[in-house]
């Protein structure tokens, strides 16, 4: 399926962000001194601020397409990609310039980028032999049921992006940021990478992948998978015993992504229901 290849390639460099280590460049850059060296320019700025836009959103795009305007999925997902291409393309043209020293766009992103362009301009299947789509069921009694299994993966989309947002807010010191467990070890390092994951919309991409497929295992894979930054915390602190400042281990849990994980079976669930046609 060209439609799973092209969001598979858009999610590549998320993963390859979390699999790869940070650059760090040391203490300096985070001291008061930092601040006189010269900062990117207006031009850098805008392209890499929005080339970054570009890449977070482009996987949950291309599952909105998928999910209710399929048969503009070849052309618009291509042009959303090679949109994200040439923004890309740029970062490597025009360096972002922080105290770590200039920083250059990587090309292998650009291959990604690339193979989703391909891969949605050689989308051409038949959506007679799709179902689950909004906009091909309009003489099919069952169209309720489907409009709410879309209704349902775009729920997850938005819901798993609203947390990658809020993942990547500043917080300020003075903010409650709620009770946590303290994990240590590898406990703690497994919620880090969780956390990064998170951040650079891992689980956006799981969302999408799911939302392309709408139904079948693979897709309830894809749903059930976002149980693990739901489950992960209270599931450590009761097998580490880790103090916690909280009233109970129920409000561990990260219950924005139960609630997409569930909407998610549901709508897995919605898209198995066959569709009765009327009667010619």
């Amino acid at each position: 399926m060209f439609r799973l290849l092209a969001v598979l390639a858009a999610v590549t460099p998320a993963v390859l962000s979390l699999l790869t280590p940070g650059e760090s460049c040391g203490y300096f850059a985070y001291t008061p001194a930092a601040h006189e060296f010269p900062g990117p320019s207006v031009p850098a700025t805008v392209v890499w601020t929005t080339g970054g836009w570009g890449a977070d959103l482009l996987p949950m795009v291309l599952a909105m397409l998928a999910l209710w305007a399929p048969r503009r999925f070849p052309v618009l997902g291509a042009s959303m990609s090679a949109a994200v291409l040439l923004l890309g393309a740029l970062t490597i043209v025009i360096p972002y310039t922080s105290p770590c020293g200039p920083q250059s766009g990587e090309w292998p992103l650009l291959l990604c980028y690339a193979i989703a362009i391909v891969a949605c301009l050689l989308d051409r299947d038949d959506l007679r032999n799709r179902i689950g789509f909004p906009d091909r069921l309009a003489r099919v009694p069952g169209r309720p049921v489907r409009r709410a299994t879309a209704l349902a993966w775009t729920a997850v989309l938005f819901t798993a992006f609203g947390l990658d947002l809020a993942a990547t807010m500043p917080v300020s010191s003075t903010e409650d940021l709620g009770c946590h467990a303290e994990l240590k070890d590898t406990w703690a390092l497994v919620q880090m990478h969780l956390f990064t994951a998170e951040a650079v919309g891992v689980w956006v991409g799981v969302a999408a992948i799911g939302a392309v497929l709408v139904r079948g295992p693979a897709a309830l894979s894809a749903a059930l998978a976002l149980l693990v930054p739901a489950l992960y915390e209270p599931a450590a602190q009761l097998a580490s015993s880790a103090p916690h400042g909280c009233s109970g281990t129920l409000e561990l849990i990260a219950w924005p992504y139960g609630a997409a994980a569930a909407l998610g079976v549901a709508a897995c669930l919605a898209a198995t229901v066959p569709v009765r046609r009327e009667p010619s």
